[in-house]
């Protein structure tokens, strides 16, 4: 019936509803190691009649169990995602901290259908459509082993074979958005529906895998690569990205396409800030970062000596004639570059600003360029930027960019 290793311990997450307990009885009748963990939030008064029933059938069958009593004032906002943070934490501390193999929870078709309907009316980016049989929070193996079984047929075997379990009675209720749709779409299902839906989930994923295959071989910094992808492959590359920094990073169809035209642009330097990041077109290039931060410093050399910052890198105990640099400009100032600087160059003067745009240097490190300036204040020394900077074992000083 269950297709589990014998060899495993497993750690049921139990609720004392009617699919979890019908799970419960499959585990004990086929002879799989297990415990029971059970989480009693108080939010009903049958919720410690349904704890002491629970705690007497784990007893009576030699099953242990673990029970988290929630005794914080949870309130009613975001109540549905409070009540899950809670559990799986619980769950995953005691799977790790008495260690069992996976954990067993036991959402059944009706579930799979539900979360795939609620993906589509919420239209969300989603990294799976439906519910996964084997998942994992963060390094724990999370096993569902009833999705092929309908609501229903659980119900049946709790009756059939006498196992105990109540109903929540809220769920009942039509004031979440999951009972609204197992009651008025889901639950009137025919056989012919149900299967019509599954069917859909499966190619539904079959297209997610394709577009997670296309985006994993782009080069997730170059902006023509971007370009090429469908509207749908571009938003879940774009996700993938800034998922790299925000874990929790999102991003709307319209933002998306705010995003596309940022990088369609033959603005040089352009950017856009979703969901507090900052995507910056620089050029061919699409970088990202949390924030644009200021980069205001200044360093003093007073004679010939080693700089070692979190800018940049600087040995001038050696020669520096190379970086226009004599004893008589001493002491030094190295700072990051001004709005109104400007550089000598041969017989005339040229804006920073304008010098940077030739080099075609991202504007993401303009404001914390490093420039090297006399005890006149006159700016003797730019470092050059290179795009594909490597740096020389002997260099005496470069940019950490």
């Amino acid at each position: 019936m269950l297709n589990l290793d014998k060899n495993k311990r497993y750690l049921l997450a139990c609720s004392f509803g009617p699919d979890s307990m019908a799970l419960f009885d499959m585990l004990l009748k086929e002879g799989y190691k297990f415990a029971v963990a059970h989480v009693n939030y108080h939010l009903r008064k049958e919720s410690d009649d349904e704890e002491i029933e629970l705690r007497n059938f784990c007893l009576i069958h030699g099953v242990g169990i673990f029970v988290k009593n929630v005794k914080e004032n949870l309130g009613e906002n975001n109540l549905e995602a409070k009540c899950r943070d809670i559990r799986y934490n619980f769950f995953i501390d005691i799977v790790k901290s008495n260690g069992f193999d996976a954990l067993l929870v036991a959402h059944q078709e009706d579930d799979l259908i539900e979360t795939y309907l609620m993906q589509k009316k919420r239209k969300n980016l989603v990294n799976y459509f439906g519910i996964k049989e084997i998942s994992y929070f963060t390094d724990v193996e999370i096993i569902r082993p009833l999705l092929k079984y309908r609501k229903k047929e659980l119900l049946i075997y709790c009756r059939m074979f006498g196992v105990p379990y109540a109903i929540d009675k809220t769920n009942l209720e039509d004031h979440f958005l999951r009972n609204q749709i197992r009651h008025q779409i889901v639950e009137p299902m025919s056989s012919e529906d149900r299967n019509k839906i599954l069917n859909e989930i499966n190619d539904e994923n079959k297209k997610l895998a394709e577009i997670f295959d296309n985006i994993s071989k782009i080069n997730a910094h170059s902006v023509a690569e971007y370009n090429r992808l469908n509207d749908n492959e571009f938003l879940y590359a774009i996700v993938a990205l800034g998922r790299q920094i925000k874990s929790d990073f999102s991003i709307s169809k319209e933002q998306g396409s705010e995003l596309r035209k940022v990088l369609l642009s033959d603005k040089p330097n352009i950017s856009l800030t979703v969901d507090e990041l900052v995507f910056l077109k620089e050029y061919d290039q699409l970088s990202i970062k949390e924030d644009v931060e200021s980069c205001d410093y200044e360093y003093i050399l007073e004679k010939p000596n080693l700089l070692d910052t979190p800018y940049f890198f600087l040995d001038f105990s050696g020669d520096t004639s190379s970086r226009n640099v004599s004893l008589e400009d001493y002491p030094l100032t190295i700072r990051n570059v001004r709005s109104n600087d400007a550089y000598q160059i041969k017989d005339y003067k040229k804006e920073l600003r304008r010098l940077f745009i030739d080099w075609k240097m991202p504007i993401s490190i303009r404001n914390r360029w490093p420039v090297i300036v006399n005890k006149d204040g006159v700016i003797v020394y730019v470092p050059r930027y290179q795009k594909d900077f490597v740096k020389p074992e002997d260099c005496d000083f470069y940019v950490k960019y």
